[in-house]
């Protein structure tokens, strides 16, 4: 399957970004406080990104999605996360379950 020229995504974020960051800083908009409330978003679109252009495992794209939710929840008001942060170890519990479940494949 032939593909054409792929768009820099990654660049059109940094652009984008800075020209927002640019204008909050010149006065002209406010983006600063805008931007601390909604950048979990950014985790649920990568997130959904991954899913959709690579084939490969659902882990990290379900992490950054699940993640990205529940602090956008949070900034929202919508979801108390603080207790919930001490439940950090059961990411490294899911990465290790990912790893040894993983390794049983062949790597032909």
């Amino acid at each position: 399957m032939a593909s054409g020229p792929r768009i820099p995504f990654s660049g059109i974020l940094l652009i984008v970004f800075g020209g927002l960051f640019l204008a909050d800083q010149m006065g002209v908009i406010s983006f600063g406080q805008t931007f601390a409330q909604w950048w979990p978003a950014l985790l649920i679109l990568a997130g959904i990104l991954q899913l959709v252009e690579h084939q490969g495992g659902a882990f990290l794209p379900i992490t950054f999605i699940t993640v990205g939710t529940a602090l956008l929840l949070s900034n929202l008001g919508y979801l108390q996360i603080g207790s919930v942060w001490r439940l950090w170890p059961l990411a490294l519990i899911a990465l290790g379950l990912k790893s040894v479940l993983g390794s049983g494949k062949s790597r032909a």
